[in-house]
């Protein structure tokens, strides 16, 4: 089905049918990816015909055609098991356009994903890298607005000399968990706490979507103690970026001293270190960055977050049947004559 045309330019969902035009391409590695996402945008269909029964997690994928080609392609994806928040990659492309710009493709892919009939989504999150500014230009111009800025951080062999130099365990009162039923509800509210409630309200994020993206490069820093079972910190999977090779780290609003070591020992245990392995941290943390700086870990670039969402306040006005001033105090009769008005004049 069409979702959108626009003269040489046309917009549509992934179909099968678009696989003897993408071969032509040669580009394999890309054209087994985009077969496994076929099927799994087909699977999404069934989840959304029954959202009360399944959870939302599988993705979709628009192409975009010029004059029949492929020319490039944009992937959602659910950002959390309600439907209610979807994330929107920026577009890739296949192939060089011939008579429409990268403007004009990134514009009808997202218009077209934004206006799709199956994604019953209420919100929208996007990222740009923080320097491309006609991409944050075009992603304001469709209603998005920034959010929250990263620093993306990229290991080095520098970051494993410096670590060596720390502690090599965790205190006795501190412990890394994988997240779990038990730890979930406590590494939401370190999420939260450092987030907007605009951003709050869009992720619109349960503690079962915390659980589902545990993996071995995510996990959550327990201080415990016969009187206390809290989170500091913690690394959850960057929103939006799909790979297990990206996570934010978090933590509580204020700053636990025990940070200083416990991050060097954390970062240096996981087990994804390798090429492209990257942590992300709110630009605005400065002892959390500084931290990192000083242990070896490099800046790779920034990245913006920005969102979109719809204005609710219509579907909350049906709540409460609409009265007129006058029906409201038409029964209040007053029980003695009004009082005079008091005069300021000297008497």
């Amino acid at each position: 089905m069409i979702e959108a045309s626009n003269g040489h330019l046309r917009v549509e969902s992934l179909k099968a049918t678009h696989f003897s035009s993408l071969a032509s391409l040669k580009q394999d590695s890309r054209l087994g990816w985009l077969h496994q996402l076929l099927f799994k945008s087909w699977i999404g269909k069934a989840e959304r015909h029954f959202p009360g029964l399944l959870p939302t997690s599988m993705p979709a994928c628009l192409i975009a055609l010029e004059n029949e080609k492929p020319i490039a392609f944009l992937v959602l994806r659910p950002s959390n098991h309600r439907g209610s928040c979807w994330f929107v990659n920026l577009p890739e492309l296949l192939s060089e356009p011939t008579k429409s710009t990268r403007r004009e493709i990134t514009h009808s892919l997202l218009q077209t994903a934004l206006r799709l009939d199956n994604i019953r989504s209420k919100s929208w999150l996007l990222r740009c890298p923080a320097t491309d500014s006609e991409q944050i230009s075009l992603a304001r111009e469709l209603g998005f607005q920034p959010l929250k800025l990263f620093t993306v951080w990229s290991y080095s062999e520098k970051s494993s000399g410096a670590s060596s130099k720390q502690l090599t365990s965790l205190p006795s009162e501190l412990e890394w968990q994988e997240i779990n039923e038990n730890n979930a509800s406590l590494l939401l509210k370190l999420e939260q706490a450092g987030e907007s409630g605009h951003l709050r309200s869009i992720q619109d994020r349960q503690v079962k979507d915390l659980i589902s993206q545990s993996n071995p490069s995510t996990g959550v820093l327990v201080s415990q103690n016969p009187t206390e079972f809290s989170a500091i910190a913690g690394l959850v999977e960057s929103t939006g970026n799909g790979s297990h090779n990206s996570v934010e780290l978090l933590r509580d609003i204020l700053w636990d001293q025990r940070l200083t070591d416990a991050i060097p020992i954390v970062l240096n245990g996981l087990q994804q270190y390798k090429e492209g392995f990257l942590v992300e941290t709110a630009s605005e943390d400065v002892k959390l960055n500084k931290l990192l700086q000083n242990i070896g870990w490099e800046v790779k670039n920034e990245t913006l977050l920005l969102g979109r969402t719809l204005w609710r306040r219509q579907d909350n006005m049906n709540l409460m049947p609409v009265r007129s001033l006058e029906t409201m105090l038409g029964k209040l009769n007053p029980q003695s004559p009004p009082l005079p008005t008091p005069s300021l004049e000297p008497r």
